[in-house]
């Protein structure tokens, strides 16, 4: 079919065709690329010398949040620390069917003297009960808001005298460990 076009007429569909295929590329990629440059050209005259957007402050923001959220377990109150740390500590043991020693023993941490370590206080406690029973103790110690951390816990198995009942009882040794306000 081309072969019985005359001369002129071939010319006039090779220009056609090769502004079919210059509008093609135009609209495929040139056009693309020209208003990149133009937005380029745009945002540069509107940017100010040193104001950088931070394109890390949502993550930043949620950093903070989470430390944050961890502070707050750290931290307990100082007006009456020791009646109220006891309180709540015995009613979770209570409530968890374990047995609590009366006679916590209160420590400043001293082993290290930086201003870091200013006002943590460290208070030790003993508890009696069953395996279960204390794990549940531990998990819901860990979850408690306001009455520091475990910072040290202890499972022992007593042994018992021929004398004494045997019985099924572990004993736990906890350190809890918080920042005064």
């Amino acid at each position: 079919m081309i072969e019985k076009l005359s001369q002129k007429n071939k010319k006039a569909i090779m220009i056609f065709l090769m502004i079919v295929v210059v509008y093609l590329a135009y609209v495929f990629s040139f056009e693309k690329a020209i208003s990149a440059f133009a937005l380029n050209r745009q945002l540069k005259q509107t940017e100010r010398p040193g104001e950088e957007p931070d394109v890390a402050f949502p993550q930043l923001e949620k950093k903070h949040a989470f430390y944050q959220a961890v502070l707050k377990g750290y931290k307990v109150r100082r007006e009456d620390r020791e009646n109220r740390l006891w309180q709540s500590i015995s009613a979770m043991a209570i409530a968890k069917n374990v047995d609590i020693n009366f006679s916590p023993n209160l420590g400043n941490v001293e082993k290290d003297t930086s201003e870091t370590a200013k006002g943590i206080v460290a208070q030790k406690f003993i508890f009696k009960g069953s395996y279960f029973n204390m794990v549940k103790l531990l998990d819901t110690l860990e979850k408690a808001q306001g009455i520091g951390r475990i910072a040290d816990a202890k499972l022992l198995k007593k042994k018992a005298n021929s004398s004494e009942e045997k019985s099924d009882k572990l004993t736990l040794e906890l350190q809890i460990v918080g920042k005064q306000n």
